[in-house]
């Protein structure tokens, strides 16, 4: 009788995700575990609608064209968290696409990219928001930026496949080129489609993903750089608000934005695309070496030029000067180490390559703008 007594107690509570995604199911299992719900998962698995539960709440990632779901999750009388902003029902936690996508606009940026695009197949808020964000920083970069969109093409040309589609555009790009697929699943077909053109990734077109799904960008036949846009906190937290309002707790006005977490560079966009080949060998030089304890002067005998010439000609081309570069690399690790790890101070300016904690904590607050005992509570 006690065990009934207790599950009576428990919150029943169903997953309706639009579709099956490892990273949500994990931040909805956690949660679950510390909240000790009773949890609805055949949606999960056959993607249909479950017949006969009752239950307390519904934790959804919820697309126009399933009207079905959206139907049944209206109708249902549970408390619903929504992880997705296209449809308009219950309460929402939401991804930062905008900042994700700035994100790849800068990793491309730092590679010396100028010639850059977008590959769109959807117009998902979701999209939209990565797409915004990425032109808006290429643009402020003054680089070039094309808008690969087929849903456009499509209204057009009816009867082409994507693939075709896609292949005859990637032959008209210039070349080198970044390109930032909408999902790790797009870039996947985007790196498919080059290589049935003969295009090399990445020494031709470079290729970003955004989702960080290491399924999709581990398995690809070039592996994938994505955009850990932080999907299982996404589902954590919206859990941690389906339970709160479970409890009878008022909904907060604006939505919860979830930040991005970092860039996990593959092979699919480790390279450098900038003409100059001295300044491209010292800046290689400094990715491959920052965290060990070398300084200016070592980066300069990298090359042949006189020292004046390379400090000229590195920041013509990279933006900044060499001693910025080398610092931007390790406070970059040192953000890494800071939002993931419980490292020491200490231990994470020996592992960035700085000389000491003082030297870490006075080059991260200048670059970062906070302290990095400030950052590592933000991103906690």
């Amino acid at each position: 009788m006690q065990k009934i007594a207790d599950n009576e107690d428990r919150k029943r509570v169903l997953i309706a995700l639009g579709y099956n995604d490892p990273q949500l199911r994990r931040g909805i299992w956690r949660y679950c575990q510390e909240a000790g719900w009773i949890l609805e998962t055949s949606m999960m698995y056959y993607g249909t609608i479950p017949e006969f539960w009752s239950g307390d709440g519904i934790i959804t990632l919820l697309y126009p064209d399933r009207h079905d779901i959206v139907d049944y999750v209206r109708n249902s009388g549970a408390a619903v968290v929504n992880l997705s902003a296209d449809v308009d029902c219950g309460h929402h936690v939401l991804l930062d696409n905008r900042r994700s996508g700035e994100m790849a606009a800068e990793h491309l940026l730092d590679r010396g990219f100028t010639q850059t695009a977008f590959l769109k197949f959807t117009d998902a808020s979701d999209i939209l928001g990565r797409l915004d964000g990425f032109q808006s920083r290429i643009k402020a970069a003054g680089a070039e930026f094309r808008l690969l969109d087929w849903g456009a093409s499509a209204a057009r040309k009816s009867g082409e496949s994507w693939m075709t589609w896609l292949q005859r555009e990637l032959e008209l790009l210039p070349k080198p080129i970044g390109i930032l697929a909408q999902s790790d699943n797009r870039a996947n077909h985007l790196i498919s489609a080059c290589e049935a053109i003969g295009l090399k990734v990445p020494d031709q077109v470079a290729i970003i993903g955004i989702d960080n799904n290491e399924i999709v960008c581990r398995s690809a036949p070039v592996p994938i750089t994505s955009v850990d846009t932080n999907r299982e906190r996404l589902a954590y937290e919206g859990a941690a608000l389906l339970d709160r309002l479970m409890h009878g707790e008022a909904a907060p006005q604006h939505p919860a934005i979830i930040e991005p977490k970092e860039i996990v560079v593959r092979q699919s966009s480790n390279i450098l695309a900038i003409e100059h080949p001295q300044v491209a060998a010292a800046l290689r030089f400094i990715w491959e070496h920052f965290s060990e304890p070398i300084s200016v002067e070592d980066i300069l005998k990298t090359g042949t030029m006189s020292r004046c010439g390379l400090y000229r000609a590195f920041e013509r081309y990279v933006g900044r000067s060499i001693g910025a570069e080398l610092s931007r690399k390790r406070v970059e690790k040192a953000q890494t180490l800071l939002a993931n790890t419980d490292m020491k101070h200490y231990e994470i300016a020996e592992e960035s390559g700085f000389t000491s904690a003082e030297h870490f904590s006075r080059a991260f607050s200048r670059s970062a703008g906070t302290t990095p005992t400030k950052y590592r509570q933000s991103h906690s």
